[in-house]
């Protein structure tokens, strides 16, 4: 859970400095490519990621405030954080959707190579980067254990 707050942390910083970069300092950057449409879209987009990520952080600060002010309803939300069941589970959930999503990534790249090479050789870079990511955290989680 630590983990997820520290990601959501990050993102949101990522994406308030690209809301303000996309924002301010657009004659100096490259817009998006495309016609006014695909720009504001872009922009609506940064910021409903941003908003997001927000509400998310701003939910679970209040959680932990108000478990912070009652013995009770602290040791209630260690215990959800904590439930060992619930973390396997999410585990092999996850576990199989990274597998799911290398297989079909790998089909997409196959069916992208008929219609555009650039989409074709840029999934093919992700689902390279999502494998040597994959394979560096079951190295490193397999000497931590």
């Amino acid at each position: 859970m630590l983990l997820s707050r520290l990601f959501a942390a990050v993102s949101l910083r990522f994406f308030c400095i690209l809301a303000v970069v996309s924002e301010f300092v657009t004659p100096i950057l490259p817009t998006p490519r495309g016609d006014s449409h695909w720009q504001s879209m872009w922009r609506g987009f940064i910021s409903g990621a941003t908003f997001a990520v927000l509400a998310m952080m701003i939910y679970s600060l209040a959680r932990s405030i108000h478990a912070l002010r009652s013995e009770e309803a602290l040791k209630k939300l260690y215990v959800k954080e904590h439930d060992e069941r619930m973390i396997k589970i999410w585990t092999y959930a996850r576990a199989a959707a990274y597998q799911v999503y290398l297989i079909l990534g790998i089909v997409a790249v196959v069916v992208a190579g008929y219609f555009s090479m650039v989409v074709s050789m840029t999934i093919l870079g992700c689902i390279f980067f999502s494998s040597v990511l994959g394979l560096l955290l079951k190295l490193y989680y397999s000497k931590k254990f």
